[in-house]
């Protein structure tokens, strides 16, 4: 594959770019478990229990590998002019386990509620969001895959992040729309849980597309 022109990666670099790409492989598993437990409490599965931890352990899991990565560019003299961008970026691709582990939590927490919920987790809405959530972060993988590849392949990708994030708003007015339409049958508390939860788990998109931002930065400063 063709490499970066002004850019020539050398051995740690390389190291750090595909522990980037583990550590967002790591994160994505964490969003897949997050979507299993959300369609486990529609389907009220007792299976809900043992993902809810699985959320947390890999969150946990993403955390560590992106200490390592940073601690690793912070003590190494690589990257030149773009070091604090690659952490940046690695922070950000945490943010999106992060929101996914918040999503976790605020789902358990109204669900125990009002049964209206599970109405709308059910929802066609519902599995398009969170579709178009995956979605995004598989285009994010795919962007961070395409810094070994070049600049014109970044610049296109970039593009498929942010239609995901889009799409995934689209169906985050829709949900929030039926949740606040007349007549109201769930509670007032009860509203205020699902709207929580679906805006933290819009985080998931917003995030990925922060991150594709942070690619964009490493463009402009020469990196392609």
């Amino acid at each position: 594959m063709a490499r970066f022109p002004s850019f020539s990666l050398g051995g740690r670099e390389k190291s750090i770019i595909e522990g980037l790409e583990h550590h967002l492989s790591v994160v994505k598993e964490c969003v897949m478990a997050y979507q299993k437990l959300v369609s486990a409490y529609a389907a009220v599965d007792e299976s809900s229990k043992e993902l809810f931890v699985q959320v947390f352990d890999l969150e946990a899991k993403a955390k560590g590998i992106r200490r390592d990565l940073s601690a690793k560019i912070s003590e190494g003299a690589f990257f030149g002019g773009v070091r604090e961008d690659i952490i940046s970026l690695i922070q950000t691709d945490d943010h999106i386990a992060e929101s996914a582990k918040d999503a976790a939590r605020l789902l358990v927490i109204g669900s125990e509620g009002d049964h209206g919920y599970l109405e709308l987790l059910k929802s066609e809405h519902m599995s398009s969001f969170q579709g178009n959530l995956l979605s995004a972060v598989t285009a994010l993988e795919a962007l961070i895959q395409a810094l070994q590849v070049n600049r014109s392949e970044v610049l296109a990708r970039v593009r498929a992040v942010e239609d995901c994030e889009e799409a995934a708003d689209t169906e985050k007015d829709q949900l929030l729309r039926h949740l606040f339409s007349k007549p109201r049958t769930m509670d007032p508390v009860s509203i205020i849980e699902l709207r929580d939860f679906i805006f933290a788990s819009d985080e998931i998109a917003d995030n990925s597309e922060r991150a594709s931002d942070v690619v964009l930065v490493l463009v402009a400063k020469g990196y392609g």
